[in-house]
């Protein structure tokens, strides 16, 4: 390590060099040492990517999977590889972004103009329609467990702990006891899986694209709104990574505290590294998930003709597990369910507030204080529930509610996706940030998912409401 020309003292328990300046203040020379590869810093680094999959894990997974399986066997079974391979880059730009300029990149969205801000926000008030659906399909697997309570009453108790959760900061408990709840609920799925698989011919030839099913068009639309999961989690994903403090956003936090950082050759190629595993590992777990929701929904549920659906959707999404292992693993399958839908919406409640707050303090520069930054975050959350309780008794059919939002989530994609790799390419200025860049295949891939989502969108409008 090198030592600064201050007064040194005692390296401290970071492994700092600290002094005394002329003018009295306290200073640092810190030399960040390259991070691990090993399996336990993976395992430590690992969390945007996480939290961006749990996200997904949730209405796609648990809703649209299974009703696709339910109504078409396995004719949209492609649709989930191609929506995963399709926006791949929006989350992979994003989260690089914010390691390689250690910011959040709604900072390169207000670089464009004052217009993607008022989008987010836009954005952000139409997820309502989302944020409710998720709250009922997770009411309709509390109904199927505990009918007491009107399918509805418990959506609006899941939309106020939800609220309560944030405002009282157990998120990061909640948040950890999901993560244990969703492991098991994606266990049961690989093993009902391995159990009911179908000879591998029958699926694997789906993955080539066809056209969909007559009259499927909605839930088409709606699965490429939906998978991986909406493209406003890559923004989010990126304020995660803020928090996560990893890359630069760490060398920067020190720098402007006064301190003086000395980066090892290998810091960032090293911290490149783990957020890659961290995403991959993520994003290909969840599209496995994905794929394997829909091929049991079309070998248990497609030959009986049951199809997810109003306060019954529960019932119909559990009876996979049940007529698999029996009716012992019905709690299993309702209490992953519920963490899996439920973890989604508490993370949009927390992701989406979030990048509201950012996007307004931005317009008005004189609101970016502790206090108003509270007070915006938390009214973007009650504005939500408030909404949210109207479209719950408004449209209480959780699987077309979800389906309505995630073609609404299909329309804004291109943008966000557009949005995200110009941050990229227009802020990547530096030689050590240019040496940081994706590669030109990876932008020929990026502006292909974007051209690709243009070409879905026009699809699904002009076919479903135009012919």
């Amino acid at each position: 390590m090198s030592v600064s020309s201050t007064n040194s003292a005692a390296i401290d328990a970071d492994g700092l060099y600290g002094g005394t300046a002329a003018d009295g203040s306290t200073k640092k020379v810190i030399r960040l040492e390259a991070p691990g590869t090993g399996f336990m810093d993976t395992w430590k680094a690992m969390g945007p990517g996480i939290a961006a999959a749990m996200t997904g894990i949730g209405a796609s997974h648990i809703m649209h999977a299974p009703t696709a399986g339910a109504l078409y066997g396995y004719d949209l079974l492609w649709v989930i590889l191609a929506a995963y391979i399709i926006k791949y880059c929006a989350f992979e730009f994003a989260h690089r972004y914010t390691m390689v300029k250690g910011e959040s990149i709604i900072n390169a969205y207000h670089r464009v103009g004052t217009w993607p801000l008022w989008f987010m926000i836009f954005q952000g008030f139409a997820n309502t329609v989302g944020i409710a659906g998720r709250a009922l399909g997770c009411a309709a697997l509390m109904w199927a467990a505990f009918p007491f309570m009107s399918m509805q009453l418990w959506a609006v108790a899941i939309l106020l702990l939800t609220v309560g959760i944030l405002w009282m900061g157990s998120y990061k408990a909640v948040e950890g006891i999901c993560k244990i709840l969703i492991i098991v609920f994606a266990v049961s799925c690989f093993v009902a899986f391995a159990l009911q698989a179908p000879p591998p011919g029958e699926y694997l030839s789906r993955l080539l694209p066809t056209l969909p099913p007559i009259g499927s068009m909605m839930l088409f639309g709606a699965m490429f709104g939906y998978f991986p999961t909406t493209l406003e989690v890559a923004p989010m994903q990126s304020n995660w990574a803020v928090d996560k403090k990893a890359g630069m956003v760490k060398v920067n936090e020190m720098r402007a505290q006064g301190h003086t950082v000395h980066m090892d050759p290998n810091y960032m190629k090293n911290s490149l590294i783990l957020f890659k595993r961290d995403m991959n590992i993520s994003y290909v777990i969840s599209m496995l998930s994905g794929m394997i929701f829909l091929i049991v929904g079309a070998v248990v549920l497609h030959p009986q003709g049951l199809v997810p659906k109003g306060s019954e959707m529960g019932v119909t999404i559990a009876s996979i597990y049940t007529d698999t292992f029996g009716a012992w693993i019905f709690p299993v399958i309702i209490a992953g369910g519920v963490a899996a839908l439920f973890s989604t919406v508490f993370t949009y409640f927390d992701g989406q507030a979030r990048l509201f707050e950012e996007c307004v303090v931005r317009l008005k520069r004189d609101w970016d204080t502790a206090a108003i930054r509270k007070l915006l975050y938390r009214g973007m959350q009650v504005v939500w529930l408030v909404a949210g309780i109207a479209v719950v008794y408004g449209l209480p059919e959780p699987i077309f509610v979800v389906q309505l939002a995630s073609v609404m989530a299909l329309v804004f994609s291109p943008v966000l996706f557009w949005l995200t790799i110009k941050a990229v390419k227009d802020n990547f200025t530096s030689d050590f940030e240019r040496d940081l860049l994706p590669s030109k295949l990876q932008f020929a891939w990026a502006w292909g998912g974007t051209i690709s989502l243009v070409g879905l969108t026009l699809y699904v409008l002009i076919t479903k409401f135009l012919m």
